[in-house]
């Protein structure tokens, strides 16, 4: 999923809350940095593991190839 380039801006209110408004204070972070940073690191393993499997598998099937050929020569 791409991140937004820009900070999602909160809209204000011209004027001052009303004496009875309930006011919201919560504290605000940054979530899911830590999560990004782990589906990085998966995805190069898994594709540094793809690619180990594959430059495995060559040899063994070139020897195949060779012997097919050689059977039709």
């Amino acid at each position: 999923m791409a991140e937004r380039p820009d900070p999602i801006r909160l809209r204000e209110a011209p004027h001052a809350a009303p004496p009875e408004a309930t006011v919201i204070d919560a504290d605000f972070k940054v979530v899911g940095r830590r999560r990004a940073m782990m589906r990085r690191v998966g995805f190069w393993l898994l594709a540094f593991a793809g690619a180990a499997a594959i430059g495995f598998l060559i040899p063994p099937i070139w020897l195949i190839i060779e012997e097919i050929a050689a059977l039709f020569s």
